[in-house]
């Protein structure tokens, strides 16, 4: 790759097995989009501050969300998710209060994705109250996708690098 597009690269596992394993029961009311909420930019649009959209995320539940890039070539399709993450309900905290924590957030990864993909970093959220669900939802999720920039993936399996054979 050259002028710099390595700095991009994420690789993604597409291992059906995974999904297979990881599959969710069609009645669980996550795996309908139109439980989730519409995709919401991350960043205003000089991507300087948090969108007016996310300030504006309910306070009243918790859930599972995302991030994901969008693409400008095929926005309809052209999506590729970088993270996935949980929020408990709870007096101290909810799905806005999270969403909005990400923007300072100092992880090494986070500011990863921030800074190379800041511009079309796009948001969803599935809101729960349920925390025994959200736990089981985000698992199963990050478990089946293997999302790039997710850490920890709940049963600690280990992707390794691919070693040549000849």
């Amino acid at each position: 790759m050259s002028n710099g597009e390595s700095d991009y690269q994420v690789s993604y596992y597409l291992t059906p097995r995974r999904w297979i394993d990881n599959a969710m029961d069609s009645s669980n009311p996550i795996t309908d989009e139109n439980n989730w909420c519409e995709e919401i930019k991350y960043l205003d649009e000089n991507n300087q501050d948090i969108s007016t959209e996310i300030k504006n995320i309910p306070s009243t539940t918790g859930g599972v969300y995302m991030f994901f890039v969008k693409g400008l070539n095929l926005p309809f399709i052209e999506k590729h998710i970088m993270y996935i993450g949980r929020c408990k309900y709870t007096d101290s905290q909810n799905i806005r209060k999270r969403a909005m924590e990400y923007f300072k957030d100092t992880r090494p990864i986070i500011k990863f994705m921030f800074d190379k993909w800041k511009n079309y970093l796009y948001y969803r959220y599935y809101p729960d109250t349920n925390n025994d669900n959200i736990d089981k939802n985000e698992a199963m999720l990050i478990r089946a996708i293997l999302p790039p920039f997710n850490e920890q993936i709940p049963d600690k399996i280990k992707v390794m690098n691919t070693v040549s054979a000849f």
